[in-house]
């Protein structure tokens, strides 16, 4: 997201889940199977393109590994034919393309298209939705709408629902939210994210570690110093969220800004050199997800070179294909080929792949095609298979054009696997389901987005939270200083 000054935030060690229930869940797998349903219209502002000709909302090819394959169904040669046999049971969809390098495993897909198969519509739009603490905390919108995370936000240093924003009051927020989680879901925690780039951006304040943010890190000279600090940094920092019970960052930044001029993020990134950039991303993007957490870049497709805040306004950014693979798809490409979980499309508006005053966020071209896919008018798409999530949709290009229920079907139908921030949760789901019903939304996109983002719950909850006291220890103090020397 694209916030300004330093936030902070609180909590309490939630308690480990186990994995039990994934193999009784695949079992579920030989009785269901898709209906096929008719694909939406084009998102807004798209131009057709060959990747986007079925549909905005038609999923990028995906493969399966041939061990993740249905076995093939067939009848013996010594059966007799006299009579007509029973029709083999139909066939599953097959799970999306497991995510090259990242925490989710060919296991984790299959686990998660069983579970999600056997989900409601209902459940399966909530599973798409993270909404904001403000929303969630101290309700019981988690239980009801069975959603897929929660953004903890906050300001003065305390996350919604506590009081000044310590360790163990984030922890305690983080478990009540993990509490909501059905019975059915054990082992596949809520995502519960947050903005910790460090630097600029950092929720997390009060008693935790300040670790130095991209735009120290890039500082240091030595480019190999650098991409090894950055790596300690981030995986130090991931131990402090995942202590307090948070999995998810939206962090590194990977935008490219200008090497003059103004930026609305610059001091958010490393920098404007795109090579040097990809390598510290990729280094960052592997650290959170040492430290168990899953790393977030951002802002797909690249707002780096635009002074406009996007919170108020939609940017331009007005270059050709050739400019942009050469720039802004570099650090992005590099996060990506490190095994970043998430993507975050921001909003801009990318005329050369035709979004025609519209935010990427709501654009097929950018993300079915130019992230998901092999690319699109020229510019070299991303091939990513994690799970793509929108910047917030409480930020002026979509709240000011669309309602609540409008604006989440139209992000699930250009690519979005995990709708962030609604103005009004309850109204999202609900206009999703509304979608799948009406035949605006493919119910297909819908099963994929909510299989990816189950299958990273199920990935997360493999990974135990370090004790209370990991969070401002001595090491991680340590850790910080030298990197501040460094620089």
């Amino acid at each position: 997201m694209v916030a300004r000054g330093r936030f902070h935030s609180t909590g309490r060690r939630f308690a480990a889940r186990t994995l039990a229930g994934a193999t009784a869940a695949a079992l579920l797998l030989a009785g269901c199977a898709a209906t096929p349903e008719q694909g939406p219209p084009p998102s807004i502002g798209d131009t057709p393109s060959a990747s986007s000709a079925a549909g905005p909302s038609s999923p990028p090819a995906t493969s399966v590994p041939a061990t993740m394959a249905p076995a093939a169904s067939g009848t013996s040669a010594a059966e007799p034919t006299g009579s007509p046999l029973p029709s083999p049971p139909p066939e599953p969809p097959p799970a999306p393309a497991v995510p090259p390098g990242g925490p989710v495993t060919g296991a984790d897909m299959t686990a998660a298209a069983a579970a999600v198969a056997a989900m409601s519509t209902a459940d399966r739009a909530g599973t798409v939705v993270m909404a904001s603490s403000a929303d969630a905390v101290g309700t019981d919108l988690v239980a009801r709408l069975h959603l897929g995370g929660v953004i903890l936000m906050g300001s003065k240093g305390a996350i919604d629902g506590t009081a000044d924003g310590t360790p163990p009051q984030v922890a305690a927020v983080a478990g009540d939210l993990q509490a909501q989680v059905p019975a059915d879901q054990a082992g596949a925690p809520l995502l519960i994210g947050t903005d910790q780039e460090s630097g600029l951006v950092t929720r997390l304040v009060n008693g935790f570690t300040d670790f130095p943010g991209a735009d120290e890190l890039s500082g240091i000279a030595d480019p190999d110093a650098a991409a090894a600090l950055t790596e300690q940094v981030t995986a130090a920092s991931a131990a402090e969220m995942r202590a307090v019970g948070i999995n998810v960052d939206f962090a590194p930044d990977a935008d490219v800004p200008p090497e003059s001029g103004v930026s609305g993020v610059a001091e958010r990134t490393f920098g404007s050199d795109p090579d040097r950039s990809a390598r510290l991303v990729g280094a960052a993007v592997r650290g959170y997800q040492q430290g168990g957490v899953a790393a977030t870049i951002k802002h797909f497709p690249g707002i780096g070179r635009t002074a406009t805040d996007t919170h108020k306004a939609l940017p331009t950014l007005d270059i050709d294909c050739p400019e942009w693979n050469a720039v802004e798809a570099v650090p992005m490409r590099g996060g990506v080929d490190a095994g970043a979980a998430l993507v975050m499309t921001g909003h801009i508006d990318l005329p050369a792949v035709g979004t025609a005053g519209a935010s990427s966020a709501l654009s097929s071209a950018v993300v079915t095609d130019l992230l998901k896919g092999s690319g699109v008018a020229g510019c070299d798409g991303l091939n990513f298979h994690g799970v793509a999530v929108s910047d917030s949709f409480q930020m002026a290009p979509i709240k000011n054009n669309f309602g609540p229920e409008e604006a989440a079907w139209r992000g699930v139908a250009a690519g979005q696997d995990l709708v962030l921030m609604p103005t009004d949760p309850e109204a999202a789901v609900s206009g999703i389901v509304a979608a799948v019903d009406g035949g605006q939304l493919s119910g297909e996109r819908l099963t994929d987005a909510a299989t990816r983002v189950y299958a990273l719950r199920l990935a997360l909850g493999r990974t135990p939270a370090p004790g209370l006291d990991t969070v401002g220890s001595a090491d991680h103090e340590a850790i910080a200083a030298r990197a501040r020397a460094a620089g």
